[in-house]
């Protein structure tokens, strides 16, 4: 006879061949990689034309959509955007965590043969919480930067060797901006090489603003690292 205890859901782990859609753009001869991570129900190519023109001519860009399809009905039609991980915020646990995310990125990245030239990972909103967790499985990670999201302390490796700076607009009223402030601060006082600013005028978007204070720090690790 079976019991309520026969019926319930248990979850399994397993390796599967998948593909995922995004946007690669690979100069003849590239001296780095710059890796695009996407909002949450956005796609890579959003981010990829959002910073496009802020971005070195001779750096491999890629930005790729997230492994979750988020469909939606809008005008009679199905679009989809996409989500790297499902995070609950009633029970404040995660439902699928960033792990698939994090192992279909490493593989993309291994699949280019690039792990000689050194990587930059900008990640929006749900991306950018994503982003430090991704560049510590990475050796070649020389930079991480953040937008309009925060740095989880039990998320972000006490680890890590890269400098992880945010940048969050000052009108974000999605991400909120002091608890933004506050977690960077926590890691800064671990010592971790972690930055943090507010961009002017600027809500849970990527300005121009926010685009050329990007330029301006590529452009500044660039001479020191990359």
């Amino acid at each position: 006879m079976k019991t309520l205890q026969d019926y319930e859901e248990k979850r399994y782990e397993l390796k599967a061949l998948a593909v995922f859609d995004g946007v690669d753009r690979t100069p003849e001869r590239p001296d780095q990689v710059i890796l695009l991570l996407h909002g949450l129900q956005e796609r890579g190519l959003r981010i990829y034309r959002k910073l496009i023109r802020y971005l070195p001519d001779h750096a491999l860009i890629l930005a790729p959509n997230a492994p979750y399809p988020l469909p939606r009905e809008k005008e009679g039609r199905t679009e989809y955007g996409f989500c790297w991980y499902f995070y609950d915020r009633q029970t404040k646990s995660y439902y699928l965590n960033q792990k698939l995310a994090v192992d279909w990125l490493k593989e993309l990245l291994a699949s280019k043969n690039i792990s000689h030239l050194p990587l930059t990972i900008i990640g929006f909103s749900q991306g950018g919480y994503l982003a430090p967790i991704l560049g510590h499985e990475l050796p070649q990670t020389k930079l991480v930067l953040g937008l309009s999201c925060e740095f989880r302390e039990n998320l972000v490796s006490p680890e890590i060797k890269f400098p992880l700076i945010g940048l969050h607009g000052e009108k974000d009223f999605v991400v909120n901006v002091e608890h933004s402030r506050k977690d960077a601060e926590i890691l800064k006082a671990k010592n971790l090489p972690v930055t943090w600013e507010t961009i002017p005028d600027t809500a849970h978007e990527i300005s121009d603003l926010m685009g050329e204070r990007i330029q301006s720090l590529l452009e500044s690790y660039g001479k020191r690292s990359l």
